[in-house]
């Protein structure tokens, strides 16, 4: 890939990853996305200490984000929370979707939680085409975790385990890694 820089979030991106959370959310705008409190959690308080994501850019402008947190088991039914498996959101910009943005992005994101000892854990809707990239780098679906989402479709839990991360297959010549 030309020119894609991909570096680890730091607090200062806080309002960067929230234009690619809105994406992750299917919010219109940031404003949005703030405005409801279930999807606000994924940001609030960035960064924490076992907070951790990475931005894509391309030509100094930020093409793609993605970001882990874990929540705390048992504190909202809404989050599939397992202990040491943080979830991830990611979101890519319309016009640099289909070009590996988002699977150099997942690659990097499993990579540092495999450097944790840490599995990680996403929501995806059904229709969402990245699904397949997720089931290609290892993630299944969780039993008894398809849920009616905000705007009555399905969406579905994945998980990676962390020793199942040890056989994400390697990324194809010329897709993934910085």
């Amino acid at each position: 890939m030309v020119n894609i820089l991909l570096r680890p979030a730091v607090a200062n991106d806080l309002e960067i990853l929230w234009e690619f959370q809105a994406m992750a959310a299917y919010e219109p705008n940031v404003a949005a996305a703030k405005a409801l409190p279930i999807v606000a959690t994924y940001l609030d308080g960035w960064q924490r200490p076992d907070d951790f994501g990475f931005i894509a850019e391309r030509d100094g402008s930020a093409i793609g984000a993605t970001f882990a947190r874990q929540f705390t088991p048992g504190a909202n039914d809404a989050y599939y929370c397992v202990e040491r498996t943080p979830e991830l959101s990611i979101g890519v910009r319309p016009g640099a979707r289909g070009q590996g943005i988002g699977e150099m992005l997942m690659r990097a994101v499993i990579a540092e939680a495999t450097g944790r000892g840490l599995g990680l854990c996403l929501n995806v809707r059904s229709t969402n085409p990245a699904r397949r990239l997720y089931e290609r780098l290892g993630f299944h679906a969780v039993p008894g975790m398809t849920v009616t989402n905000r705007v009555g479709g399905l969406s579905l839990w994945m998980a990676l385990s962390a020793k199942s991360q040890q056989t994400t297959p390697p990324a194809p010549p010329g897709h993934g890694g910085a």
